[in-house]
């Protein structure tokens, strides 16, 4: 039947996998009682000196557990089947995809995406092991997986702004690294700023509301987790001046450079100009 198909196949898979890490379908297959005594304990050596499948085994047994527990209350039998569907499912909600892309003439971007959008967006001349440990500091409970086909739609969207082919993004976001609702008043006003231009910190705290905020707005563009789809790079200080960004100011002038935004000299015509009027 259907079910003892799906079993054959993460054995399988399981036999695969051993030389190398687990994966979502062998460690599935452990905690179904599929993989016999034999196997099992293959996989707990593995895990006892592979600090990465490690992380992911503790994930899923705390799910496991977890779904047990809500499949028994809620009057059902946790057999094999309806644990691996219900993990499968409860997998989605606490999984993260990425993939990293390099623009020519750019630093590498790290793009991480959930079940709900997209939740992280890097910037750096990091290594891939350096991109990957940010990301888990930033989601420590939950699977990291990189994956080109679950980042694919806005891994194009990315490559064709860098081509200058496209100048806003069409994506659900995820803001739960936004850790306010004032920060995400911010964030989400910078939506506003069309493509080529730019306004000050004193511009953008007076359209969200709060004109003496100035230096708290500066902080919510710092812990910008999403820069360039909600694009902090289009808010500079007064006076002329570029004020800071989370991938260091080269990199903001190159994205202005991008845009064709020519940055003025003086903050005021900028005030006076601003796009929002």
């Amino acid at each position: 039947n259907a079910t003892k198909t799906e079993c054959r196949a993460c054995l399988a898979k399981a036999d695969m996998e051993l030389t190398g890490h687990v994966n979502e379908d062998l460690l599935i297959a452990y905690f179904c009682g599929d993989l016999g005594e034999e196997r099992s304990k293959k996989i707990e050596r593995h895990i006892a000196n592979c600090q990465r499948c490690k992380r992911e085994f503790e994930i899923n047994k705390m799910l496991f557990s977890g779904l047990i527990g809500m499949i028994k209350g809620a009057g059902g039998k946790p057999d094999a089947h309806a644990l691996r569907q219900a993990l499968r499912e409860n997998l989605k909600e606490n999984r993260i995809y990425y993939s990293i892309i390099q623009p020519p003439a750019f630093v590498p971007i790290l793009l991480a995406t959930s079940y709900h959008g997209l939740v992280n967006v890097i910037l750096g001349d990091l290594s891939h092991f350096e991109f990957e440990e940010k990301l888990k500091n930033h989601f420590p409970k939950l699977w990291i997986t990189e994956s080109f086909d679950e980042t694919e739609k806005i891994r194009w969207q990315f490559e064709a702004y860098f081509k200058r082919e496209r100048s806003d993004f069409d994506c659900a976001i995820d803001d739960r690294l936004i850790s306010s609702d004032f920060r995400k008043k911010v964030l989400f006003a910078l939506q506003d700023i069309p493509y080529g231009h730019f306004v000050t910190y004193g511009e953008l705290a007076r359209r969200i509301g709060k004109p003496k905020a100035s230096r708290a707005v500066g902080g919510a563009l710092g812990a910008n987790p999403l820069p360039i789809v909600l694009p902090c790079h289009r808010v500079v200080a007064g006076e002329g001046k570029l004020g800071g960004f989370t991938g260091g100011i080269s990199l903001k002038i190159k994205l202005l450079d991008l845009e064709g935004a020519n940055f003025s000299a003086t903050a005021r015509q900028m005030d006076l100009f601003n796009p929002f009027n």
